[in-house]
């Protein structure tokens, strides 16, 4: 026998059940042994004595922005050094595939305060060929991802705001079997976000049909997270009743000081489709701020047609005061982060190098009183001057709200964190703050039941039946951490901090973090549904 020995863990599996003492033994990227292993019973090329340590099952981000910064920095720094080893691509209905070509420039204009623009070639066209190109690159962390609604939207109507006719909706169902052909787990749509949110009813429906028949989940932002969120989660659950589709509700929250302590009542929704046989789960990141990009403050409107038109908007002198005042007093069913959050609780982070750059970290308040401009000018410039490459955090939550939804047993892991400029901290240490605080400190979930929530859950949502857990078999996606320890160690201030007592974290059987530092080890795989 040859390979990894990790000997006198505390061994929480993934499962729930209550954590015990053992050795685990890795052969061949896989969990080959767990019991009493001597040492010397085998030729192990590295034996880990894990006194005093605990090992979980790699943990699983079921929301990742991850999609382009992939490409130029495969080695996954914020998600390997927080125990992530698996990361689900494609959220929010911004992922990058299927591509068509006459739309590519305007969409990657569009997505780049949430995605980022590196300096890379948008090759790829259909959703095959995007994760081929992302095995070529190579990845520290597995890679699965979902069929976004906006590039399928796009590809038979741009960004018009406008119903479908029939045979551009049949011409959208045909991409996304494609899609699903070609190793999709899900579906996701973000329907706060252009082109997401000008579908109509049926248009989701014969998208969740499509879905529903492939066996894959449909991951949603809902239309709004503040005063309607009842309303939005519920047309979600009736869509599922109808088609038979898997809801899963991204970064589940309710958001606007007017809202607080409401959570209680958005749960019971779950609670209530659950017992009625809907198949209902949600993410969350154990933060009070969201993160998106500032884009998403100008109202709907503005964006149909696309980036270019949305800048030429921008520079209009006479559509800018009408959105002023529509951003001021807001529009009906239209979730205005603006003003739940405070123009002083939306704080500029991603930038890229220019002379804006000394915005990042800002509030707009700030920022307007610098420049002696409205902080609505202010979000017109910005987005003029870069581009629309900004991105923004926004403090619009309660801590009690967020530590209500996070003890839900229908909760798992999702970062959603952007990865540009000077970002939200929960791209860099979400699992070491649910293990710190929530669990060490607070006692809001003992360690098996955050594990659970983080490895074993959202395997078996994805279908990963290889993956979540620590059983003979298994793929050895692995992490090794001081539970007495761990420390998320960042903050909004200084969030590109990474986590303290993660001393090791396995990829497929390869050492991605050793003795708490990096390797650079790209051993991670591109998942494809089967």
């Amino acid at each position: 026998m040859s390979g990894l020995l990790i000997q006198g863990a505390s061994i929480v599996d993934g499962t729930g059940k209550k954590a015990f003492v053992a050795d685990v033994a890795v052969n061949d990227c896989l969990i080959s042994e767990i019991g009493r292993i001597p040492a010397e019973t085998g030729n192990f090329s590295r034996v880990i004595d894990a006194r005093g340590l605990t090992l979980t099952p790699g943990f699983i981000d079921m929301h990742s922005h991850s999609d382009l910064l992939q490409m130029v920095k495969p080695q996954a720094a914020a998600k390997i050094c927080q125990g992530i080893t698996t990361e689900l691509l494609g959220q929010d209905g911004l992922g990058l595939a299927p591509l068509t070509d006459g739309h590519i420039e305007s969409y990657r204009r569009h997505v780049s305060g949430l995605l980022g623009d590196p300096d890379l070639a948008w090759t790829w066209r259909s959703f095959g060929e995007y994760l081929e190109r992302l095995q070529r690159e190579g990845t520290a962390t597995n890679l699965a991802a979902l069929a976004s609604h906006g590039p399928l939207r796009i590809a038979v109507a741009g960004m018009e705001e406008r119903a479908l006719t029939p045979k551009e909706l049949d011409r959208m169902c045909e991409l996304l079997q494609r899609s699903y052909d070609e190793g999709a787990f899900g579906l996701s749509t973000g329907l706060i976000y252009p082109p997401c949110i000008f579908a109509a009813s049926d248009e989701l429906v014969a998208l969740t049909s499509v879905s529903a028949r492939n066996e894959g989940i449909f991951v949603v932002h809902v239309r709004n997270e503040r005063g309607l969120v009842a309303e939005s989660i519920g047309e979600i659950f009736d869509l599922a009743r109808k088609t038979g589709v898997t809801p899963h509700i991204s970064h589940l929250k309710v958001i606007g000081k007017e809202n607080w302590g409401t959570a209680g009542r958005m749960l019971k929704l779950f609670d209530t489709a659950i017992d009625e046989g809907l198949d209902a789960s949600f993410d969350q990141y154990p933060y009070p701020a969201g993160s998106t990009m500032l884009s998403i403050l100008v109202p709907p409107h503005a964006h149909a047609g696309g980036s270019e038109k949305l800048l030429e908007r921008l520079r209009d002198p006479a559509m800018r005061q009408r959105l002023a005042a529509e951003m001021r007093q807001g529009l009906p069913d239209w979730e205005n982060i603006a003003t739940a959050a405070g123009w002083d609780g939306v704080i500029v982070t991603g930038i890229p190098d220019g002379p804006n750059k000394s915005c990042e970290g800002k509030s707009l308040t700030a920022i307007a009183e610098e420049w002696k401009i409205s902080p609505q000018e202010v979000v017109f410039e910005l987005l003029l001057q870069q581009n629309l490459q900004v991105s923004m955090v926004n403090f619009s939550m309660s801590e009690e709200d967020v530590a209500q939804i996070i003890k839900h047993p229908r909760g798992m892991l999702g970062t959603d964190g952007l990865l540009i400029g000077k970002p939200h901290p929960r791209a860099y240490a979400s699992t070491a703050r649910i293990l710190s605080r929530y669990v060490r400190q607070e006692k809001l979930l003992t360690m098996e039941q955050a594990v659970e929530r983080m490895t074993g859950r959202p395997a078996r949502r994805l279908g990963l039946r290889d993956r979540g857990r620590i059983a003979l078999g298994a793929k050895a996606d692995l992490v090794l951490f001081d539970a007495a320890n761990i420390q998320e160690g960042n903050s909004f201030v200084d969030p590109c901090r990474h986590p303290s007592g993660i001393e090791y974290v396995f990829v497929n059987g390869v050492a991605a973090v050793s003795q708490g530092r990096e390797t650079g080890a790209l051993a991670g795989r591109v998942l494809r549904k089967r």
